[in-house]
């Protein structure tokens, strides 16, 4: 699985999950208990679909760490390419976004006094793909649904990092990041979520 770098604080790495896995993982989500997703503001969690259109899929923690530990694991084997004190990884989530869904324009850090102290520790946000436009392996498709990164390099001439989920890709970029989900058009787009964050700002220590 090679890593590539899309700018400095964009990076990539494609067949990071085999296909059968990707779509074991969307049988199970399609079963698992779901629920609107919410955002976090001014150190609450509400729900606001004017925000966030989503919704989060609940699994137990034995599932979730399976696929965590290896997103931690792939992290660590490149973290002088990372360039980061992140040493641990708060998550996986897993998510669907139906037609009409979408996640307007937000970063994945603390911005305000009362955000949770877990959000100050993000460092790098990783986003597993498992579903995508073309029909690969029997998993479903959808079509939109493109996360635009906006970078903060003042020498790109397009700030903007346009990606196009495809099934087992892993997506890694710094937290601090601006980004958002377009409008899904058709299909679902399944995805999860986990953050690597450093222990030194937060006391949740090693805790997912």
């Amino acid at each position: 699985m090679q890593l590539q770098f899309r700018t400095q604080n964009v990076a990539s790495t494609q067949g990071f999950l085999p296909i059968a896995e990707c779509r074991d993982i969307v049988r199970a989500m399609k079963d698992a208990p779901r629920v609107p997703a919410q955002v976090v503001r001014a150190g609450e969690s509400i729900l606001d679909q004017s925000l966030r259109l989503c919704f989060d899929h609940h699994f137990p923690e034995d599932f979730k760490r399976v696929i965590g530990d290896r997103m931690a694991s792939y992290f660590a084997d490149h973290r002088i390419a990372f360039d980061s004190d992140a040493n641990y990884l708060y998550g996986p989530y897993f998510m669907s976004y139906e037609k009409g869904s979408f996640f307007r324009a937000h970063r994945d850090v603390a911005n305000h006094k009362n955000d949770p102290p877990r959000l100050a520790a993000h460092r790098w946000s990783l986003l597993l793909y498992l579903n995508g436009r073309d029909a690969v392996g029997a998993l479903p498709t959808f079509d939109g649904g493109a996360l635009t990164i906006y970078e903060t390099d003042p020498h790109l001439r397009d700030r903007r990092v346009v990606i196009v989920p495809e099934p087992g890709m892993l997506l890694l970029f710094r937290s601090s990041l601006m980004h958002e989900v377009a409008t899904v058009r058709e299909g679902t787009r399944y995805a999860a979520a986990g953050w690597m964050s450093s222990s030194n700002s937060s006391p949740l220590g090693g805790q997912r």
